[in-house]
């Protein structure tokens, strides 16, 4: 029995050395993203969405954070890839699960679920993703127009770490490809029959529902032949140590710019608080005038309608003076025109005394002349 057990043993040895043996060759020694996550980067999206989704970057604790919210979360890291042929290593954590992996086994449940998205064409929606679950299984999928077919089914691994840091190394080479977790190989798969779709196409991750995980680090690198469009530039090291200067450089004038904008920011708190702290003396100020015609608002309660009868007096008394203004108008009108009227009264007067002193003077030279 012992012996059998051997060479049963021996068989699948044999196998997996066989199938390790038969695997990829090459060397994928050009790198062509390295990316810790210890500075902010534009071609990993941030965002804060009100449906509990997320992906923000920590520089400072160096981790690239996601979270899918209460449905599945796909999301395309902005690099344009050009490789057919590639190396991708990461490492990811998952959040802690909350039960225990044998009842959720039991259950028929999967925990949190994370993707890593490969050759993704956006014309024509299709892509591979591997995937990594919170019950320790993997499983490759094929993604085509939105709808996901499962290339295999999940599988247990030993290899995977539950409530820990995963590594995943996927190596393809013409459309066969490896995969290995904690740098143990756990399967391959050839898709030469997707030779048509399957070509060059964007990176990404998967998220399933309610999942939430954390990414140290993100490397892809290629064979060393390649001349395209990401091949990074062979530095002399003089040239590197520069670049490291500048950018050591760049770092301390940013430190030093966030400490300004701090101490502007602190600057202006300290103004809106004066401002605040006046706005609440001019506010007592005022409450104390207040306070100082409350025997007017008394009055003004016990007689709702005091305000209405003084408005009415006062109205009244405006229009009084302006009938008193337009009598003494019509007064002094009259007035005049009766002195005009005895002006014309004496001067007619006048005029009638003059024409009997004339008269008078005639009769008198009658007589005298008669004499």
């Amino acid at each position: 029995m012992i012996f059998f057990r051997f060479i049963f043993l021996l068989i699948i040895t044999s196998h997996i050395s066989v199938a390790q043996d038969n695997g990829i060759k090459s060397k994928f020694s050009q790198n062509v993203l390295r990316e810790d996550f210890d500075e902010q980067n534009l071609i990993f999206p941030t965002t804060t969405e009100s449906n509990g989704k997320y992906s923000i970057l920590i520089d400072k604790d160096g981790y690239y954070g996601l979270g899918s919210g209460n449905s599945e979360y796909p999301l395309l890291i902005q690099w344009k890839n050009d490789l057919n042929n590639f190396e991708l290593k990461t490492s990811i954590r998952l959040k802690d699960e909350s039960e225990w992996e044998t009842v959720q086994k039991i259950q028929g449940q999967t925990g949190q679920i994370f993707g890593l998205l490969l050759k993704y064409n956006p014309d024509n929606q299709e892509a591979l993703i591997f995937q990594i679950n919170g019950v320790r299984q993997y499983r490759l999928s094929y993604l085509r127009n939105e709808k996901m077919r499962h290339l295999s089914e999940w599988k247990d691994s030993k290899h995977i770490k539950r409530n820990d840091a995963n590594q995943i190394k996927i190596r393809t080479k013409d459309n066969n490809y490896e995969f290995y977790i904690n740098n143990q190989f756990v399967f391959k798969k050839n898709l030469e029959r997707y030779n048509d779709v399957l070509t060059n196409g964007n990176f990404g991750f998967y998220l399933g529902k309610n999942t939430q995980a954390m990414i140290d680090y993100i490397y892809i690198s290629t064979e060393k032949e390649y001349n395209g469009i990401n091949k990074l530039l062979n530095l002399s090291q003089s040239d590197a140590e520069k670049i490291i200067a500048e950018k050591e450089k760049f770092k301390i004038d940013l430190q030093n710019k966030k400490k300004e904008e701090i101490e502007e920011l602190t600057n202006v708190i300290k103004i809106l608080e004066n401002e605040l702290k006046n706005t609440h003396q001019k506010i007592d100020s005022l409450k104390f005038e207040n306070h100082q015609y409350e025997p007017f608002k008394n009055i003004i309660n016990e007689n709702g309608d005091f305000m209405l009868t003084l408005t009415k007096d006062l109205k009244y008394q405006i229009e009084q003076n302006q009938i008193l203004k337009n009598n003494n108008s019509k007064l002094l009108d009259s007035i005049s025109i009766l002195i005009n009227k005895q002006e014309e009264f004496k001067l007619e007067y006048l005029n009638v005394l003059d024409r009997m002193m004339q008269n008078t003077d005639t009769t008198n030279t009658k007589k005298d002349t008669i004499r």
